[in-house]
This record gives structure tokens, C-alpha cells and sequence, in this order.
């Protein structure tokens, strides 16, 4: 019981702590998790507050809750593998600020005094480390985990994600990341050319494979089950698999590993395993079976190996980790789940009926106390906005309210009149691309007038013509960043749809009627550029545009192909002809012609498929831009160019292109890629266009036939692209 003071009953610590939160936890030793709400910590001078997205669920979770362990304190907030986003952060906190991607592993503090601690083994903290849940902490509360909307933690116990990291496949490498990393580096077993054995193909075990190909290493895997060989070499890359059962697959592997990463939480043969190693191997445990394992010592003292133990790792090498895993796209394999389904992904995780990870969609589906769905960051923002959105697959788009931000001092406000629908658009709300997250609003070729704009917003006004495109912001200090290419990114750019923003929520695009966007991302328009027919310039436009400025194919009197006459083709031959060259296009459409040359400009066509026209072109040409985004024969194109000529890819083909090399070394030949364009160069390309009368041809449509005209984009049944007009046919339920 809580003591009295004058007869009144004291405040807990727990129940002095303001910050309100809200999660699952487990009341007793049933494991059975409910909504529970409880409360944190305000953020102190060396704090940070995470607004939790994702979290792991660990084996170790599932012990926990059912006491296990006989060290459970109930009620019990499980989760060690948290990410999210920072949202505020101390006075004397460095290193990290508001909007950083970051998590919180398996410790939020030790002792730091120790030894180990001093070495930065926080995980061997003489005095046990501080662990994220059923912990006591510094001020004498309970720690909860990360099954909840939001935690307060010191920031040396913070790890930075990098931008290029997803959140929720990255969760789990905070527990079971470096719980193989740290042995792996300690032991040697991260040299490229050493065999590496796995023990185990569980949450454990295949992020070792993943860490042990990408250090360069052989790797093995040893596992009971026969029926895991195509999954551990076909979908995690292992170079071989044994079956530990069988005598012979095991006799024909003794001595052969350098070392072993044993994953196995249950009773099993690990004398066995010894004769695997070579002289002076080491078998390092990573599992904790419940039960003594029986140890043969002679095949120790045989070969001098070593077994040894490890227990996750510090927190530097965790950072050093989570940093190698996004250089070196090391991620779990998940299987993401809704918030209120936690019971039963524990009862799966049980019957190790799960590949390999469950993942908690924290940020989306966590409920509130009165069974409600808590606030998105997207539901809290007061701006009230409409647009479509697709919900699933299907990519039929329906009305959809939402909102944005209100205008901050950077920021400017647009009344969207245009949207123009791009071909990623289409693939965007069907996930062909495998990366979107639903609700989406596409549209990245916005344009409209801005009606409000911050304190600190300079060379834009009230009342301006303006633009978006496919960014709306970036790290602005890396090497690419820093030379005005944004869309190359270090950290990956912020796209305009379906791309995670500064403030943790996803971005929703121009199929809409309003956006807020930061100034350095918004495009001045000319007062005397239609904005309809201006609008696909800033994807088409720019996408064409930056790579015949970088690679000279803007120069007059130059010859320029255009394969492919689309909505990027078609673009790209009124600007070679507003650069003053000689433009001929290559197309397998022969019906094209009259359009391409009467129409659009061009000097000449080529119909691919004639050899005698494909022949008679040889060598004539200083670049191509490659605009097709189908399966063709690009060798056939290089030899249409001139000695050095270039061939710039903006189109994006499905399956990969056969080339060969012989035309390419033959002419001193050059294959570029190019993605759209950095914000200098697309204000620059805007700019260029309105003084040379440079439009797109476009077919303008109501929002409400939005769906009609994504079906008939999906079969090219457009001249060149629809633009959706905004303005004055989009209405709000």
C-alpha cells in the first residue's frame, strides 16, 4: 500500500508523472494484454520523447507477461524493439532533435560507473542495467515498454535511424540485430571469407544470415527442419543448409566453420555442433534454453574451440549496427499487425507460427482508453482538407476528408487548381511498387494559388501562381542536397505522397484541394504559363529537362532521340526543339508519325522495328532520351549514336534490359540514369518553358472521373496526360 502523510493517502511516483500515455499491458500471469492507461515522465534536460510508431514482439515479451521469468512486476507494458519519431527532446540533448526517426532497444539506462559500462557494455552493467520494461527505474517507478503511443527516454539510450531505414522492418534489429551483431563483431565473425554456421532460421536467426552475407561471410545454416532450406537459401541467401538430424549432411561439414551463431532457445545436441568448427573455433549462444544443455569437453579440448555467451549488446554497438544495416539493407522480415491484435500474435508466436517478426502498427491502430482509435498525427493537424484517396489495392479512389498542417513560418499554403495524373500515380495506389501505405492521395504535378504563407517565407506571396512536384523536402545536408539534387537524396527525398514527413506522418498528394509545403519546395510560376497545360511539367518536365541540361543534350544544332512519345516523350521533343536542335523520334508505333512531326515538331521518326530506318540512322545521333518504361532492345538504340554519344534512362522497364557492351565500348559510348529533378533545376526548367510557349498536351477532366481515367491510363488511352481539374470540380461530401 501506498504510505499516508496527515492521514492522506501519497502520491505514487508513477502517479506524479503528468504525461499521459496509453498501451497494452498484462494485468497477471494469464499473459492477457488490455488497453491500459498510465502515465510518463515530462521530458528533462538530457530526455527525449519518441511518438512510438512501430514495436517489435520479442520472445522474450511472451515470457515476460506470463512471469516466466519469476521477475515480472504487473501490471506489465512489454516491448523492447520501439521506433518512432522524436517529438520534443531535453536543453543538453545533442545529436538528435525534433523530427529525427529514432528507438529505444532493450535498456533505457544503467549504471554508468562500472566497468563494463565504462567499456560500453551497458548490457553487462555490474548492476543491471535498467531494462525498457518491469524495471526499476532511477526515480523508483516501474518501466513500461513500448506496446504504447509514446515514451520518455535519456538520450544515451536513444539510437539514431537513419532516413533510409523503414521503421517497421528496422524494429526488430534493436533486439534481435544485436543480439547476433555484437557476438559476430566481438568473435571475428564478421571477416568477408569466413564460414559462419547459423544455428536456428527463427526471429534470431535470419537476421544472422542477413548479417553474415552482408559482412561478405559463407554462411550456413543448421536447422531440425528439412523443410527450411528453400527459405534459408533461395529467400535469405545462405550458401548452404544442413539438416542437423542428418549424419551425414553433418559428418561431410565437420571442420569447416569458422564459427557458429547458436539461435536455439530449446534442449538441444550442441556437442554436435563443436565438430563442425574448425581448430580454434568459436560457437557463441545467443538462445537461452530453459533447461542445462549436456557439453561433450572433448571436442573442446580436441580443437581448442571456445563456446561462449552473449547478451544483446551496448548501446554503441547498437548505433554501429542499425547504422551497418541501412548502409547494407539488412532488415527483419515482418509480419505487421494491428494493435488489438496482440493476444493472438502471442498466441501464434507460441507456436513459432510467425515469419519471422511481428511488428505492432503502434502509430495507426493503437485504441484510446474509451475503445476509440487514438488520434493520427494526421487527425490532429487543424487544417481541414478533401481530396480522393485509395484505400487498398483495388486503387479505386474514393472522397476522402483528412487534413494538414496548419501554415508554419516556412511554409506556404496553396489552393490546389490543377493536379495532373502521372503513371506513377497508378502504380503508386495499386502498391505495384510494394511501398505504399493506405489511405494514399497520389498527385505530384500540383499547381494553384497560394493563399497564405509564413513569417519567414521570402520571394513568395499571397495570390502567386505556384507548384509542387514530387518532393516537399529532404535532408538538406548531404552531399546531394547540398548540390541542389534533393532527388538524390543521402537520406532519400520526402516525396509528396505516400513518404513519411518530418513531423512522423505520411504525406498525402494533390488530388486534393489544398497542400502546405515548406517555400524552398514550391515552384513560382510565370504569370504567363497556363497552369493546366503547365502542371505535368513538374514530373514529365522535369524528368526530361535535368538530364539533357547535365549531360549537353541542350545545345543547338545537336541531334536528339526521343524513344518512346508519351506523356515524358512528348515533352521532351517541344524542349529539344525549344533548345534549337534536331529531334527525331524513335517509336515502335508507326502511327505515331504524323503526330510526332506535324503536331509536336520533331524533324524526323524512326519506327524501331524497321531495320532499313534503324540502319540508315546508324551513327547519327549526339543523345538519346529513353523514355520507355516496357521490356526493348536498348543495344539496338546505342548504335544510333555518334562516337561518345549518350543514352539518358528516365524510363523505368519491370524486368531488367539485356545489354551489350560491345556498342557501348565500341563508340565510347555512355548509359545514364536520371530521376526527375532537383528544386533549383525544376524552377529553372518552369522558367525556361513559359518563355518558349513550352506545354504539355493534356486532356482536362472532372475529379469524379478520376477513376475512368486511371483505367484508361492503365491501357495508354490518353494524349499525353490527364490533368484533373481541382478548381472546379472538386466537391467535398
Amino acid at each position: 500500500m501506498a504510505a499516508t502523510e496527515n492521514g492522506k493517502k501519497t502520491a505514487s511516483p508513477e502517479e506524479e508523472h503528468p504525461r499521459k500515455a496509453f498501451g497494452y499491458a498484462a494485468k497477471d500471469t494469464s499473459g492477457v494484454l488490455y488497453p491500459f492507461a498510465f502515465s510518463r515522465r515530462n521530458t528533462g534536460d538530457n530526455d527525449v520523447t519518441i511518438k512510438i510508431l512501430y514495436c517489435g514482439i520479442c520472445h522474450s515479451d511472451l515470457h515476460s507477461i506470463k512471469n516466466e521469468w519469476n521477475n515480472t512486476t504487473y501490471p506489465i507494458i512489454p516491448g523492447h524493439e520501439i521506433v518512432g519519431v522524436i517529438t520534443e527532446v531535453g536543453s543538453k540533448v545533442h545529436n538528435l532533435k525534433v523530427g529525427d526517426k529514432a528507438g529505444v532497444g532493450c535498456m533505457v539506462n544503467s549504471c554508468r560507473s562500472c566497468y563494463s559500462c565504462k567499456q560500453h557494455f551497458e548490457n553487462y552493467c555490474a548492476a543491471g542495467p535498467i531494462l525498457t520494461y518491469s524495471s526499476l527505474d532511477v526515480d523508483g517507478t516501474i518501466t513500461y515498454g513500448g506496446y504504447s503511443d509514446m515514451i520518455v527516454v535519456d538520450q544515451d539510450f536513444v539510437i539514431h535511424f537513419p532516413e533510409n531505414m523503414p521503421l517497421d522492418r528496422g524494429a526488430p534489429l534493436l533486439c534481435a540485430g544485436i543480439t547476433v551483431y555484437a557476438p559476430m563483431k566481438y568473435h571475428g565473425l564478421n571477416e568477408p571469407g569466413k564460414h559462419l554456421g547459423v544455428v536456428g532460421l527463427g526471429g534470431l536467426g535470419h537476421v544472422a544470415v542477413k548479417f553474415g552475407k552482408a559482412f561478405g561471410m559463407k554462411v550456413t545454416v543448421i536447422s531440425t527442419s528439412p523443410r527450411k532450406q528453400k527459405e534459408a537459401i533461395e529467400r535469405l541467401g545462405a550458401d548452404a543448409f544442413i539438416v542437423s538430424k542428418d549424419r551425414e549432411q553433418m559428418t561431410a561439414a565437420m571442420g569447416t566453420m569458422d564459427g557458429i551463431i547458436n539461435t536455439v532457445s530449446a534442449v538441444h545436441d550442441i556437442s554436435a555442433l563443436l565438430f563442425l568448427l574448425k581448430s580454434s573455433g568459436k560457437m557463441v549462444m545467443v538462445g537461452v534454453p530453459d533447461k542445462p544443455l549436456e557439453l561433450s569437453v572433448s571436442p573442446l579440448i580436441g580443437g581448442g574451440k571456445v563456446i561462449a555467451g552473449s547478451c544483446i549488446g551496448g548501446i554503441k554497438d547498437t548505433q554501429e549496427m542499425i547504422d551497418f544495416a541501412a548502409k547494407h539493407n539488412v532488415l527483419a522480415d515482418i509480419e505487421l499487425v494491428d494493435a488489438d491484435y496482440v493476444n493472438k500474435a502471442m498466441e501464434r508466436l507460441a507456436k513459432a507460427d510467425v515469419r519471422y517478426r511481428f511488428v505492432i502498427d503502434v502509430g495507426n491502430t493503437l485504441p484510446m482508453e474509451n475503445g476509440k482509435k487514438m488520434a493520427s498525427p494526421e487527425e490532429e493537424h487543424p487544417r481541414k482538407a478533401f481530396g480522393y484517396a485509395a484505400k487498398d489495392v483495388s486503387g479505386v479512389l474514393y472522397p476522402f476528408a483528412f487534413s494538414r498542417r496548419n501554415t508554419g513560418d516556412n511554409d506556404v499554403t496553396i489552393k490546389i487548381l490543377y493536379c495532373g495524373i502521372c503513371h506513377s500515380d497508378l502504380h503508386s495506389i495499386k502498391n505495384e511498387w510494394n511501398k505504399t501505405t493506405y489511405p494514399i492521395i497520389p498527385g505530384h504535378e500540383i499547381v494553384g494559388v497560394i493563399t497564405e504563407v509564413g513569417s519567414k517565407v521570402h520571394n513568395l506571396k499571397v495570390g502567386d501562381k505556384a507548384g509542387v512536384g514530387c518532393m516537399v523536402n529532404s535532408c538538406r545536408s548531404c552531399y546531394s542536397c547540398k548540390q541542389h539534387f534533393e532527388n538524390y537524396c543521402a537520406a532519400e527525398p520526402i516525396y509528396t505522397y505516400n513518404s513519411l514527413d518530418v513531423d512522423g506522418t505520411i504525406t498525402y498528394g494533390g488530388y486534393s484541394d489544398m497542400i502546405v509545403v515548406d517555400q524552398d519546395f514550391v515552384i513560382h510560376f510565370p504569370e504567363n504559363m497556363p497552369l493546366d497545360r503547365g502542371a505535368p511539367l513538374l514530373c514529365a518536365g522535369i524528368t526530361v529537362y535535368a538530364p539533357m541540361k547535365y549531360h549537353g543534350l541542350n545545345e543547338p544544332g545537336k541531334h536528339l532521340g526521343v524513344v518512346g512519345l508519351g506523356g515524358l516523350g512528348h515533352v521532351a521533343v517541344k524542349l529539344g526543339k525549344a533548345f534549337g536542335m534536331k529531334v527525331t523520334v524513335i517509336s515502335t508505333s508507326p502511327n505515331k508519325q504524323k503526330e510526332a512531326i506535324e503536331r509536336l515538331g520533331a524533324d524526323a521518326f524512326i519506327v524501331s522495328k524497321d531495320r532499313e530506318q534503324m540502319t540508315a540512322a546508324m551513327g547519327t545521333m549526339d543523345g538519346i532520351i529513353n523514355t520507355v518504361s516496357a521490356v526493348h532492345d536498348i543495344s539496338a538504340l546505342l548504335f544510333l549514336l555518334k562516337s561518345s554519344g549518350k543514352m539518358v534512362m528516365v524510363g523505368i522497364p519491370e524486368n531488367p534490359l539485356e545489354l551489350s557492351v560491345s556498342p557501348l565500348i565500341g563508340g565510347g559510348k555512355v548509359i545514364a540514369g536520371s530521376s526527375i529533378g532537383g528544386i533549383k533545376d525544376t524552377q529553372e526548367m518552369i522558367d525556361f518553358a513559359a518563355k518558349h510557349n513550352v506545354l504539355a498536351d493534356i486532356e482536362l477532366v472532372d475529379a469524379d472521373y478520376v477513376n475512368k481515367a486511371m483505367e484508361r491510363l492503365a491501357k495508354a488511352d490518353v494524349r499525353y496526360r490527364f490533368v484533373i481539374d481541382i478548381g472546379n470540380t472538386l466537391r467535398a461530401a
